[in-house]
């Protein structure tokens, strides 16, 4: 158990690296600045443009950041799933409570634009799927 949590903390540290690198080198560094589907935003809201006072985003991060230790401890999520869930809801509370926003910048088509924290939570939806179908494939081979 204690090996599991070492690498579950290690994988935390990670994603959360891997985030901070890319918005330092997009920011602060500049560099990918010419790159077509880069755009800077500095996000004070949550979801899609969706507006909400900051104290209520804050709580949330942190309600569904106790929600998911829970969650893991309790084994209903996965040490992976745990992983990439705890960091982008971290790291997306630290920007808040330090910036007072969340930085931004990769921006396809006319979807929203996001950061690579905000693509660890489509990771674990995409996660969930494959497992999803490969237990109910799993449970259909074993009817009579």
């Amino acid at each position: 158990m204690k090996y599991k949590l070492v690498g579950v903390i290690s994988l935390i540290i990670l994603l959360i690296v891997v985030d901070q690198l890319s918005k330092y080198l997009f920011y602060n560094l500049q560099v990918w600045s010419n790159i077509f589907f880069l755009y800077p935003l500095l996000n004070e809201w949550i979801s899609w443009w969706l507006s909400m006072p900051m104290f209520i985003t804050i709580t949330v991060s942190i309600v569904c950041s106790v929600l998911f230790i829970y969650l893991y401890y309790k084994k209903y999520l996965t040490a992976f799933e745990f992983a990439l869930l705890f960091a982008w809801t971290i790291w997306n509370l630290v920007d808040r409570i330090f910036l007072w926003w969340v930085r931004d910048f990769l921006s396809f088509w006319s979807f929203p634009v996001f950061n690579i924290a905000d693509s660890f939570l489509t990771c674990w939806v995409a996660w969930i799927c494959i497992k999803e179908i490969f237990h109910l494939q799993n449970k259909q081979k074993n009817l009579p």
